[in-house]
C-alpha cells in the first residue's frame, strides 16, 4: 500500500514537472508569435506607414499611409492620408496638421489646434478604457510624483487603494479557494511567476501593437481592447493573491476563517511600502509584475489535478 501511495506522489510530481514547463514553452511561444507578429507590422508599415512602440512619434512630413503608435504620444504637423491610431498615449495637432481617415485614441486625449477645430475628415473616437490607469502606470517612472503634484497624486493614491482593498475582499468571498491556490503556487515559484508575469506582460501589449498595426480598425480595436482586458484581469486576480500570501505569512495562519484578516493585513503591508516615494512605486510595479504571472502559472487558481472517482 505503501509502494503504491509513493509511486501515485511520484507520477503527480513527474505530470506537475511537466505542465510547468509546458507553460514555460507555451509562454515562450506567445512572445515569439508577438514579436513576430509585431516584426510583420513594422515591416508592412514600410510601405508608407509609421508603427511606433514606446517611442513618441512627431509627423513632419506627409505620409501616404496610416499611423500606429503603443504606449507613446503623436504629434502631427503635416497630413496623415490615412488613419490615426494610438494605444495607451495622446494624439496633438501643429498648425498644418491633419488627418483623412479616422483618429482613434485608446487610452489617451486628442489636441486639436489652438483656437481651431480638429482637422480630422474621418471619423474621431475615444472610447473609455478600463486602461487607462493600468497603462499610464506602465508608463510612470517612480520618480515622477513629487513637487506640486505630490499632495494631488497622494489622496488618487489613497483613492485607488481603497478601491483595491474593496475589489481583493470581494475577489476572496466570491473566490476563495481559486485565490488560496494561487497564492500556494506563487509561494513555491517566485522567480517563474515573475518570469511569467513579464514574459506576458510583454506579449500582451505587443500582441496588441500588432494587431493595431496589421488589422482594420473594426477587428484590431476589439482584439487589443480583449488582450488589455486580459491583463487588467490577471494583475487584479494575482494582486489579490499577493495580498493573500503575505497576509499569512504575517499571521502564521492559512486557516479558511482567517484569510479575510490575512488578506487585509497583506494589503496593509503593500499599501504602505507604495506610499514610500520612489521605492513604493518600485515594488509596486514589480509586485503587479509578479501578480500577472500568478495569475498565468495558476491559471487563474484553477486545480492542478483532477480527482478521478
Amino acid at each position: 500500500m505503501n509502494s503504491r501511495r509513493g509511486e501515485r506522489r511520484q507520477l503527480q510530481g513527474r505530470r506537475g514537472e511537466r505542465r510547468k514547463h509546458g507553460d514555460a514553452r507555451l509562454a515562450r511561444a506567445a512572445l515569439l508569435f508577438a514579436v513576430a507578429a509585431l516584426l510583420a507590422g513594422v515591416a508592412s508599415a514600410q510601405s508608407g506607414s509609421i508603427t511606433s512602440v514606446r517611442r513618441d512619434v512627431v509627423v513632419s512630413q506627409g505620409v501616404p499611409g496610416r499611423v500606429v503608435a503603443v504606449l507613446a504620444d503623436v504629434r502631427i504637423a503635416a497630413r496623415v492620408s490615412g488613419d490615426v491610431i494610438v494605444w495607451g498615449g495622446n494624439v496633438s495637432f501643429a498648425p498644418g496638421g491633419s488627418v483623412a481617415g479616422d483618429v482613434l485614441v485608446v487610452g489617451g486625449n486628442i489636441e486639436a489646434p489652438a483656437g481651431a477645430s480638429l482637422p480630422v475628415e474621418g471619423r474621431v473616437s475615444t472610447p473609455g478604457s478600463l486602461l487607462r490607469i493600468y497603462l499610464s502606470e506602465m508608463r510612470r517612472a517612480p520618480w515622477e510624483h513629487s513637487g506640486l503634484e505630490a499632495t494631488v497624486f497622494s489622496g488618487l493614491h489613497l483613492l485607488a487603494l481603497s478601491v483595491w482593498l474593496a475589489v481583493a475582499l470581494a475577489l476572496l468571498w466570491f473566490f476563495a479557494s481559486p485565490l488560496s491556490r494561487a497564492a500556494m503556487s506563487a509561494e513555491e515559484d517566485w522567480s517563474g511567476s515573475l518570469l511569467a508575469g513579464a514574459l506576458g506582460v510583454l506579449s500582451i501589449f505587443l500582441a496588441a501593437g500588432a494587431a493595431l498595426a496589421l488589422l482594420p480598425s473594426s477587428i484590431a480595436v476589439p482584439l487589443a481592447l480583449f488582450f488589455g482586458a486580459v491583463a487588467v484581469v490577471a494583475k487584479v486576480f494575482g494582486m489579490a493573491a499577493l495580498f493573500l500570501l503575505l497576509g499569512q505569512k504575517l499571521l502564521r495562519s492559512v486557516a479558511p476563517a482567517r484569510r479575510p484578516a490575512a488578506l487585509a493585513a497583506g494589503f496593509a503591508v503593500l499599501a504602505a511600502v507604495s506610499l514610500l516615494p520612489l521605492v513604493g512605486a518600485l515594488v509596486w510595479s514589480i509586485a503587479s509584475i509578479v501578480a500577472v504571472g500568478v495569475a498565468l502559472i495558476s491559471r487563474f487558481g484553477s486545480p492542478r489535478f483532477r480527482v478521478a472517482f
